[in-house]
């Protein structure tokens, strides 16, 4: 069944609105009703970002681990500053607490040490040589767990009334029109947080082995046995924390006490902590899947024990309870292993990961929590596939089709993850996937296999699998791997030239749909039975993507061509780019004629048509594929106009179809964020950053759990949760999953395509340029080679601000490399030390970088 089709049917609750207060006839004025623009110069509301938060001091105090002298037994001699003691697991020194001693780890004697402070933790692995691993935690004094909090200093916050009203997007509009940009602290502060679950799983396994965990740490997943079938009462929870707590009653999950975390900030494995209010008491679950197909989870319960409890705790059934417990303090239980079972295979896990982020493109900001969130989102898709196959399901959910077809097949799903794999530098470890995928699901005549199951897919996708195929060769100069892709990319590229040869032979040249791509824009509209040529009007983003494929096609087989002396691919790529450039006139053709033939509110409004004969419409009018969907693939595509592009954006902003800068479907406060690469594409391209930044913040603040990063399909704003309407609005999905990872991407490092032109920091918030910050890159790839650099604020002249950038280049970049700088104070920039000045920029043009692989600029 069509997936929006279905939501549709099953929504069984009225339509639901967004609680930002609306003018109505004899309603007083309140500052939320007159909205952000009436207000003075203010501050927004706040709230702390207790996920990566660090008291003054606690930082320093995490990095301070223990040193060991040596091992005897069980028992381990260590240092702390200039206590010196031995410890059994269980005991502290300098407040980090022995809680596992791994005599062979990798072939060394190895003591595990693990502290908390306010909001954090971490786990360090210490030998007689030093510290090997330092694995950060996000989960730290358990007291301190609470709902996300609010503030609504102006009475303006987002809440869910009976029903949604189109307007004005006044959430949005208070962050953009404030002091400050916007950021997790101000864009958090307006409403509830989403409470999704938390993943655990491995690369082998895929998600047969995977489990979801709930809020108070209880797996989805019921135990493997005939019985759980029909008495899941029973045999309940294949994981179930309740039964490794010392009693019952006190632990009850209370909503919203939760903090749901990843170990690391990004493996795919569990961090949750609870806190039950009433009793004053909490516990801490960690739950890990080793490497390999056959690999069983392994558990850890970390309880606090309740003050003056001894000897009262209420016997807890058949669970762990009648052991015995200490007076005070903590206990610990491990589920299907011992201490020394979980704390070898975390390391393991560890190391995977974190050798797989920082071997190939370094990444040091402000805010930890969005960088954590680009790292998960990448890690959690790895661990969806099934092997090389792909998925768009993030563990196991609605969208689960084993073995692939359908939504497993879902080509928006694919290219996005060979997207942001190749954006942060792992173009080298997705090839294998991309080049499954183009050999499994690419049918003879160059179709999508998903074009001929359940729904039909827009053939613009063949254009962003070019592309991809085109920044993979640019990343890494890999020719046979180019080669190897190219008998399925002529295919790809001969199914779409016959559908744009079909309208060039059918229409006239002064027949708005000369020259486009004729086929469905969307799955859920796309039928295999009825895939014909007047199935669908002609939509200009499959136009503007093919054209893009090809375009960016050409240039790398030309590059591939001249790089190794390859006269064929050289005459390959003439051929295509003589069609690009075909394509791009008879679009442009069309273009003018459309936009000339709108009535004229059409015209007024600036709005940007979706088709050929896109003429007619009343600037209000907006579908809600049209903003979830069509107007994405536009901005993704990259047509060159700012002005079209702008015309989208205003159309959302007329029909009152957005919240947060993010799109909505209409009929509920309910955004689509499975597509919304899309408002990002477009609005990192903009001169005002602050917008890509509303979107970005929003996406994360609301689309998805802020924490553990669950990201549906669809979310409903605010406070959304899986199991709240329909399983295909709230499965998390693939591409909800990446937007963090592209978003963070185009904000630190942004390459034109139509220019010669790379952006450092484009979109970076002001307060990352405080006094004292830092930006730290390493090895990020462009088409003009892999460059790394650092931007760090110092104290100037007379308490102003200060900037030294320095920039380490190839040897031949060919580029103009633009360095962004937003003073917190707002004011321009008043000298550089090289480049062009401008007043939140610095200018190097490719004529000053030429022979430099080494540049520092002085700005102020």
């Amino acid at each position: 069944m069509r997936r929006r089709s279905f939501l549709k049917r099953a929504a069984a609750a009225p339509a639901l609105g967004l609680g930002i207060a609306r003018k109505t006839p004899g309603a007083r004025e309140t500052p939320a009703r007159r909205g952000a623009a009436s207000l003075p110069r203010y501050q927004p509301g706040r709230i702390p970002n207790e996920y990566d938060l660090f008291l003054p001091g606690e930082r320093e105090a995490l990095q301070d681990s223990p040193r060991v002298a040596s091992f005897e037994g069980n028992t381990v001699a260590a240092r702390w500053g200039g206590e010196a003691r031995t410890l059994k697991a269980g005991e502290s020194i300098g407040g980090w607490q022995l809680v596992a001693v791994l005599p062979w780890l990798n072939g060394v004697a190895t003591a595990v040490f693990e502290k908390h402070v306010t909001h954090q933790g971490a786990i360090a692995y210490v030998t007689p040589m030093g510290e090997i691993a330092h694995i950060p935690k996000r989960i730290g004094d358990l007291a301190k767990i609470r709902p996300r909090p609010t503030s609504a200093p102006h009475g303006i916050k987002l809440e869910r009334p009976a029903h949604y009203t189109p307007g004005p997007d006044v959430a949005g509009d208070y962050i953009l029109n404030s002091e400050e940009d916007p950021s997790y602290e101000n864009v958090a502060a307006l409403g509830a947080e989403l409470i999704g679950w938390t993943l655990v799983a491995n690369e082998e396994a895929g998600p047969e082995k995977s489990l979801w965990l709930e809020a108070d740490g209880k797996s989805r997943q019921l135990v493997p046995d005939p019985q759980a079938l029909w008495a899941p009462d029973l045999t309940g929870r294949l994981f179930d924390p309740r039964r490794f707590l010392p009693s019952e009653y006190l632990y009850e999950y209370v909503p919203g006490f939760s903090k749901r975390t990843l170990l690391g900030g990004y493996l795919p494995a569990a961090d949750i902590g609870l806190w039950n209010p009433r009793f004053q008491v909490g516990y801490e679950v960690m739950v890990i899947l080793p490497a390999g197909a056959e690999a069983h989870p392994l558990g850890r319960v970390r309880a606090m024990l309740p003050l003056g409890a001894e000897g009262t705790l209420i016997p807890a059934g058949d669970t762990n309870a009648t052991k015995v417990v200490p007076r005070v303090g903590f206990v610990e239980r491990y589920w299907n292993g011992s201490a020394e079972d979980f704390f070898s295979a975390l390391a393991g896990v560890w190391n995977k990961w974190h050798h797989f982020f920082t071997e190939k493109m370094r990444v040091e900001i402000p805010d930890e929590w969005l960088l954590d969130a680009a790292r998960a989102g990448i890690a959690l898709t790895r661990t969806s596939y099934r092997g090389l196959d792909p998925t768009y399901q993030i563990g196991e959910g609605a969208y689960t089709k084993i073995p692939e077809r359908s939504h497993a097949l879902f080509p928006v799903a694919h290219y996005e993850f060979v997207w942001a794999h190749q954006l942060w530098n792992l173009t080298e470890e997705v090839e294998p996937y991309f080049q499954h995928y183009l050999e499994h699901y690419i049918l003879p005549d160059g179709n999508f296999l998903y074009n001929t199951q359940d729904q039909v897919e827009a053939p613009l996708n063949a254009g962003v699998f070019l592309e991809n195929s085109a920044r993979a060769y640019d990343y890494t100069r890999d020719v046979e791997a180019l080669r190897k892709r190219l008998p399925v990319l002529r295919k790809m590229i001969e199914f779409v030239l016959r559908r744009y040869r079909y309208s060039k032979d059918t229409f006239p040249e002064d027949d708005p749909r000369h020259g486009l791509i004729w086929g469905s824009p969307e799955a859920d509209n796309g039928d295999p039975s009825n895939d014909f040529p007047e199935s669908h009007p002609y939509y200009y983003q499959n136009a503007s993507w093919t054209w893009r494929g090809f375009h960016e096609h050409a240039r790398s087989l030309e590059r591939a061509g001249s790089d190794h002396q390859d006269a064929e691919l050289r005459r390959e790529a003439e051929a295509i780019a003589r069609v690009a450039t075909e394509m791009r006139a008879d679009i442009e053709r069309s273009l003018r004629k459309t936009l000339d033939d709108r009535n004229p509110a059409m015209k007024q409004a600036g709005i940007t048509p979706f088709t050929a004969f896109d003429t007619l419409r009343k600037p209000a009018e907006l579908s809600s594929y049209e903003n979830h969907r069509y107007m994405m693939d536009w901005w993704t595509s990259d047509w060159g106009d700012p002005e079209l592009d702008a015309g989208h954006f205003k159309h959302r902003a007329v029909a009152g179809e957005q919240i947060m800068g993010m799109n909505i479907d209409g009929d509920y406060p309910r955004t689509s964020n499975f597509m919304e690469h899309g408002t990002l594409a477009g609005r990192i391209r903009q001169e005002d950053y602050r917008p890509f930044l509303l979107a970005l913040y929003g996406n994360l603040c609301y689309a998805m759990d802020s924490s553990n990063r669950y990201a549906p399909e669809d979310a409903l704003f605010p406070g959304n949760y899986p199991g709240e309407g329909s399983p295909y609005a709230w499965s998390a999905v693939v591409t909800s999953e990446l937007q963090p990872a592209l978003g963070l991407r185009w904000l630190l490092c942004y390459e034109e395509h139509n220019r010669a032109v790379v952006h450092l920091q484009k979109a970076a918030p002001k307060h990352w340029f405080g006094a004292g910050e830092r930006i730290r890159v390493e090895n990020c790839p462009t088409r003009f080679g892999h460059i790394s650099w650092t931007t760090e604020a110092t104290g100037g002249a007379g308490n102003r601000p200060h900037w030294r950038v320095e920039i380490a280049l190839p040897e031949s970049f060919g580029a103009d490399l633009i360095v962004h700088i937003h003073p917190p104070s707002r004011e321009a920039l008043r000298s550089a030390s090289l480049g062009e000045l401008h007043a939140d920029r610095v200018v190097l043009p490719a004529s000053v970088l030429a022979g430099r692989t080494k540049v520092t600029i002085e700005v102020s």
